[in-house]
């Protein structure tokens, strides 16, 4: 047992109170005397410099440089997602409400355009095919009946004619026998002034005379009365070719109500609109259906058309101005392993969308088999409805898989994979190694040689793809009002741009370029 006193042993806390001191003592006299032996030792870049009679100043650096090239002469290569989606597909839904009677084709099954693929039973759209049918027999027999009407009128009108004819004669002869009449019964009067004759006789002359006018008046009242029998006569001619030409009308009238209903009845048939395979099917007979156009209708048989397949893809705005037709792309699947399809864009949307910025691009890929790949080659020869095409010049889509491959292998709607372009020159833009663009804080830099000094430029990227990069540089400038405002200009072609170590080398260093080959 330790029996000295407490304070014979210095505790932890008093120990490093008395090292501590001790420490700070030694640092400084390393110090101290590293400062000597450096006085002593002379440095031998400010010896060399002394002895130039020149001061001292930073080293230079050679730094590896490159110059923007012509994009037409490099190939910037782009991938965006993609779907495979059928050429054309349609969800058929019922114009005409009733129980589904028959379901022709089932999931799977090919079809051709105008084919029935569901009858719905609607009996009152039959009856009403009949009951037009019967108008336009009724219709036909009245215009029969307005034709023989037209004859009666015709006929009935030669006779009027002929009953002018009698009835002027009738007042040729009745005036003849009234003024032979007169001239007799002049001569009897002067026969009884002279005593000839006695009165009686005379009397007698004037009756007959008398009776005589009212003969050719009355002969000339027939003749009136003929020629109003004769306009009546007309006039039932025009009203009998007006009842014809309603009746012409009333048939035409009925046709087209025919045609109507026996559309309405066609509405009870669903029918395809064009060449394709049933994808879903939805009903059985006795299922009741609405009519889409006046009620709720889920679609009751769904079709498209898979010989041919569009694979779409939505691309940046960026590279939006460098798409055209037939830019090169391949197509890859990512359910088939080791499929590349080689083709050039389709068909791409000429305009940007604001919600996210993006182009829409497609690209028709024919999916079929030999005999289809013919009979589609000749549609697009002939041209015409059986095309089937989504533009004005469409030509004969790329095959996806060679003839031998293509009972194998098939692209299936709904897959996904990739759209690489290949996007080559547009206009005079340039392009630099994707090396030559570096971050600090988020923003992109290029690091340029000017004048035997390092400036660092903020630039935008407008497509890269790993290994090239085209790019604008940003200058600020003030706006009208006073604020900054980016300014976007073009590489020219002669900028030597640092290609590698730019944060190393760093903003207005002195360098030498060593120009590198890329």
């Amino acid at each position: 047992m330790d029996t000295r006193p407490e304070h014979a042993h210095p505790s932890g806390k008093n120990r490093w109170r008395m090292i501590l001191p001790v420490g700070v003592l030694l640092t400084f006299a390393v110090a101290a005397v590293a400062g000597i032996v450096a006085g002593l030792i002379p440095n031998p870049l400010h010896a060399k410099a002394a002895k130039a009679g020149t001061p001292a100043g930073p080293s230079v650096v050679t730094v590896k440089v490159v110059k923007p090239k012509r994009e037409s002469s490099v190939a910037i290569t782009v991938d965006q997602i993609a779907t495979v989606e059928p050429f054309f597909q349609a969800d058929l839904r019922a114009r005409a409400s009733g129980t589904v009677k028959s379901v022709l084709r089932g999931i799977g099954d090919k079809v051709k355009k105008g084919e029935v693929l569901v009858v719905i039973d609607v009996p009152e759209s039959e009856q009403d095919v009949f009951r037009m049918d019967a108008m336009i027999l009724q219709r036909q027999q009245e215009l029969k009946v307005s034709d023989a009407k037209l004859k009666d009128a015709n006929a009935a009108k030669d006779v009027s004619a002929a009953t002018i004819k009698q009835r002027l004669a009738e007042v040729e002869g009745a005036t003849a026998t009234r003024d032979l009449k007169k001239r007799k019964f002049a001569r009897f009067q002067e026969l009884a002034a002279k005593g000839s004759v006695v009165g009686s006789v005379v009397e007698e002359e004037e009756r007959d005379y008398l009776s005589s006018e009212a003969i050719v008046t009355s002969t000339k009242a027939n003749v009136e009365r003929a020629r109003a029998d004769y306009a009546e006569s007309e006039s039932k001619i025009e009203a009998a070719a007006a009842d014809i030409d309603l009746k012409k009308a009333q048939i035409v009238v009925a046709r087209k109500d025919l045609d109507r209903a026996k559309v309405i009845a066609d509405y009870a048939k669903i029918v395809a609109p064009f060449d394709g395979v049933v994808v879903r099917r939805t009903v059985d007979p006795g299922s009741f259906v609405q009519n889409a156009s006046t009620g709720t209708s889920d679609a009751l048989i769904s079709i498209a058309k898979v010989n041919v397949v569009t694979v779409t893809a939505k691309f940046p705005d960026s590279i939006a101005p460098s798409i055209a037709l037939n830019t090169p792309a391949i197509v890859t699947v990512d359910d088939l392993p080791g499929v590349s399809i080689s083709a050039g864009v389709t068909r791409f949307a000429p305009t940007v969308q604001n919600s996210d910025r993006t182009m829409r691009v497609e690209i028709d890929l024919f999916n079929g088999d030999e005999a289809e790949f013919r009979h589609l080659a000749d549609c697009i020869r002939k041209g015409g409805s059986d095309r089937q095409a989504k533009g004005s010049n469409e030509t004969m889509p790329v095959r996806a898989f060679a003839p031998e491959e293509s009972k194998s292998k098939k692209l299936l709607a709904g897959m996904t994979g990739t759209i690489k372009l290949t996007l080559g020159g547009f206009g005079e833009s340039h392009v630099l190694p994707s090396t030559a663009v570096y971050s600090r804080s988020g923003t992109s830099y290029i690091l340029l040689v000017q004048d035997g000094k390092t400036k660092q430029v903020p630039v935008r990227v407008q497509v890269t793809d790993g290994k090239t990069v085209r790019l604008a540089m940003i200058e600020k400038r003030k706006g009208t009002d006073g604020s900054n405002r980016d300014l976007l200009t073009e590489l020219t072609g002669q900028e030597e741009v640092v290609i590698a170590r730019q944060l190393e080398v760093g903003d207005g260093a002195s360098v030498k370029s060593g120009p590198s080959d890329w």
